[in-house]
């Protein structure tokens, strides 16, 4: 793997992460193949599937079920790949903050992610073709102000 490489698929994982943040499906959408899939597992204590998204349609999908919060803020804490011609690997831990108004009072929900990634080369660059999103543990702390 170049440099080069592993500049963009990092680059990738952090425009996912401030997309996601906007709340922007279409930007979400935008970094994965068209036929590129987002596979949910929310619940830590369960190996079950919790939802699936293919394609652009579904996975802007995103940006709507985002909104609920006051504000979001996703932190990368580590992201590895491995290039093999034009697929790639790879893997990405993140906490992700989720600011909810419950009641008026307001709540940080964190979760603690681990991304499963495939990449693959397209002409306009690298993309998702799957991302496997695990929830590992969740924290729910107060938000002063």
């Amino acid at each position: 793997m170049t440099a080069a490489e592993s500049r963009e698929l990092h680059e990738l994982v952090e425009q996912y992460a401030q997309a996601v943040d906007r709340a922007d499906g279409t930007a979400v959408a935008a970094l994965f193949a068209d036929d590129g899939v987002l596979a949910l597992w929310m619940d830590p204590g369960s190996d079950k599937q919790s939802g699936e998204m293919v394609g652009p349609e579904q996975i802007a999908g995103v940006g709507d079920s985002l909104r609920r919060y006051v504000a979001t803020h996703h932190t990368i804490s580590s992201h590895t790949s491995v290039v093999d011609g034009r697929n790639a690997s790879g893997e990405t831990l993140c906490t992700a903050h989720h600011v909810e108004d419950v009641n008026g009072k307001r709540h940080d929900r964190v979760m603690y992610l681990r991304y499963t990634d495939s990449f693959t080369r397209t002409n306009e660059g690298w993309r998702f073709s799957r991302r496997e999103l695990r929830v590992q543990w969740v924290s729910v702390l107060p938000v002063d102000g």
